[in-house]
């Protein structure tokens, strides 16, 4: 009779667990389901890609198009996501998905890719060697620096200069963060120059397009992207804990920052930290005499617990999940 009433005893602490891992499941899944991912802003020029937006869900994992591209949205679900070497769809279509939900749009700068032709044209004449003079790229290094730090930019012509030099139209669309000079001169006989892109001191980050054109006229514009952090952002990110299920327990990280004691639904102590980027912080959890410990909650930015990797600017959260026995 004992042992009957002790296995009865230990399944029904089983049914306990398995129900609480599916309340959690829920649980995430409502959350994911408010979120509304949306695309403001996507801007191409040759490989520099721009995406910005906001709604997705607060520090997400954001996948472009499946994945070519990463970003991470901020604690408000906004996101800016930029690379200097991207590949343009053929279609000319970004998707960005937090896991949950995605929108498209189409990029700015962008020419959709056509078939060839059935049939191959008739010969003609081949065309005159070019006279022109044309502003073939713009880019900056580096593209992430910290504000007050000053950025080297270079325009890049598509043949030598003429006598007495080429002149390029530079501006910048978002000034708080980054300034250049109105134009810059591509020297005689020369087919590139460079420029001083000036950064500002910022309390959160920005970014700035740098805009350069050829006699003001946009149809020939190229553009680079720079982001400007403060120096805290710059060099650090944070990792946290956030409650999940209905028991007790206590979570702490490697290296030591994070020690959080989590019950009734609240967590007290140090419940986030910042971390140098790059580092690798370690999360563990043990439950309370009267909870059980039945694992992490896969997150975005905390897909796996004990191997958090810190991102400039990104705040990490982590869900423990502990269950009352």
């Amino acid at each position: 009779m004992r042992t009957m009433k002790q296995a009865a005893m230990q399944s029904s602490r089983t049914l306990a667990i398995m129900i609480g891992l599916a309340v959690l499941a829920a649980l995430t899944s409502v959350q994911a389901a408010q979120a509304a991912t949306m695309i403001s802003r996507a801007d191409l020029q040759g490989t520099q890609v721009r995406i910005e937006g906001s709604g997705a869900t607060p520090s997400a994992k954001l996948l472009v198009n499946g994945g070519t591209l990463t970003g991470t949205a901020d604690s408000a679900g906004g996101f800016k996501i930029t690379s200097a070497s991207f590949a343009a769809p053929a279609d000319c279509k970004v998707t960005v998905s937090d896991g949950s939900t995605s929108a498209t749009r189409t990029l700015s700068g962008c020419t959709v890719s056509q078939p060839p032709p059935s049939s191959p044209p008739p010969p003609s004449s081949p065309p005159p060697p070019p006279t022109s003079v044309s502003l073939t790229s713009l880019v900056v290094t580096p593209i992430d620096v910290v504000g007050g730090n000053a950025v080297t930019g270079t325009v890049t012509i598509s043949t030598t200069a003429p006598a007495g030099g080429f002149v390029i139209g530079v501006s910048s669309d978002n000034t708080v963060a980054a300034t250049v000079p109105a134009t810059v001169t591509v020297p005689a006989g020369a087919t590139r120059a460079t420029f001083t892109v000036t950064t500002n001191p910022v309390t959160n980050a920005q970014s700035a397009l740098i805009i350069g054109t050829v006699g003001g006229d946009f149809s020939t514009a190229r553009r680079a992207i720079v982001t400007v952090w403060d120096p805290f952002q710059f060099a650090n990110g944070s990792v946290g804990v956030t409650t999940g299920g209905t028991g007790a327990g206590r979570v702490v990280s490697q290296p030591a920052g994070v020690d959080c004691t989590i019950a009734n639904g609240g967590g007290t102590g140090a419940c986030s930290a910042f971390f140098p980027v790059g580092t690798v912080v370690r999360l563990s959890a043990q439950a309370a005499a009267n909870s059980t410990f039945v694992g992490f909650n896969p997150r975005p930015g905390c897909v796996n617990a004990s191997k958090v990797t810190v991102a400039r600017g990104t705040r990490h959260i982590c869900q423990p999940g502990f269950l009352l026995k």
